[in-house]
């Protein structure tokens, strides 16, 4: 593999180096390198659900186009990216603590990059990388897109004999088509703000890593994309420090919570699909996750049905 990746950095750069494997969780692995003599990191896919290409073009997008600090894209590939270490402050990692202060720093900042997207896309769904940049494989409506989203999810689940679980979310959907009416206009949505991917120095986002599960959503989505992962079921002074950060920059729409339950649908069949594109546990763990995350689908289903 290393040789594949030096051919790759020696078509682009006059020096280069690998230096070592940092991470390798399905569907991506990235190393450590050295490219013109700066240091940097190569992100590639590993799987068939890699978005590597993708993930490149939406963090060069927001490096251009946004205050938030990023990385600096150095070259994208079909299949992989070359960005610069970010060397301005400490690269985020998962021993940060969601705190009060990380939380009020991440909702400020991510309600930054929501603000300062909006203008600049206009419709909802998957990013795409083109050869101009980036695009938006896009809906007029965010309801479509949501569907689209579960959808997209299913061949994997189908594959480890949950497509049922898939099909369920879809025909709730398909019979509810006011169900995220007032969501929002689309931005740029993060999609895993949490304190290995943001880190927060002196009251504010320092660097905002790994764009993998960017999508063009309303703000509400990434919101909730946050708030289970970083803080838990039970942390609500996190949870409430987020929001006040968050609301400080942009205020969440009406009816904002009662949607709340229709995206733990959607991130729920995506922790579904994670578990089986990244396995990372044994049959017995993997088991029981899946069982987890079955009955909390069918629990949330249930709920939005009385």
């Amino acid at each position: 593999m290393t040789t594949e990746i030096a051919t790759r950095l020696n078509a682009q750069f006059d020096t280069y180096g690998v230096i070592q494997q940092i991470h390798d969780v399905p569907p991506h692995a990235v190393y450590e390198v050295t490219v013109d003599g700066r240091r940097a990191i190569y992100k590639e896919n590993t799987g068939q659900t890699g978005r590597a290409a993708m993930e490149g073009q939406v963090t060069k997008f927001i490096g251009k186009n946004t205050s938030v600090p990023v990385p600096e894209v150095l070259y994208v590939g079909e299949s992989y990216y070359v960005a610069e270490w970010h060397d301005d402050a400490p690269v985020p990692d998962d021993r940060q603590t969601a705190d009060e202060k990380w939380a009020f720093a991440a909702g400020t900042g991510l309600a930054r990059l929501h603000d300062e997207t909006a203008p600049l896309v206009d419709s909802y769904g998957a990013f795409q990388p083109t050869a101009d940049g980036l695009s938006v494989d896009g809906h007029e409506q965010w309801h479509e897109a949501a569907i689209d989203y579960v959808r997209g999810r299913r061949p994997v689940l189908d594959r480890f004999g949950h497509a049922d679980v898939a099909d369920l979310v879809i025909e709730y959907l398909e019979a509810h088509p006011d169900a995220f009416a007032g969501a929002g206009e689309a931005v740029c949505c993060h999609g895993w703000a949490t304190p290995e991917h943001v880190s927060v120095i002196d009251g504010e986002i320092a660097c905002l890593l790994d764009f993998e599960h960017a999508i063009a959503a309303p703000s509400e989505y990434d919101y909730w994309r946050t708030v289970g992962p970083a803080f838990g079921p039970d942390n609500d002074d996190a949870r409430n420090a987020f929001r006040e950060g968050f609301e400080s920059v942009r205020p969440l729409p009406d009816e904002f919570d009662r949607r709340a339950p229709l995206y733990g649908l959607l991130n729920f069949i995506y922790f579904f699909e994670s578990l089986y594109v990244q396995n990372q546990h044994d049959s017995a763990k993997t088991t029981e996750k899946a069982g987890r995350f079955e009955k909390t689908i069918h629990n949330i289903l249930n709920d939005l049905r009385t």
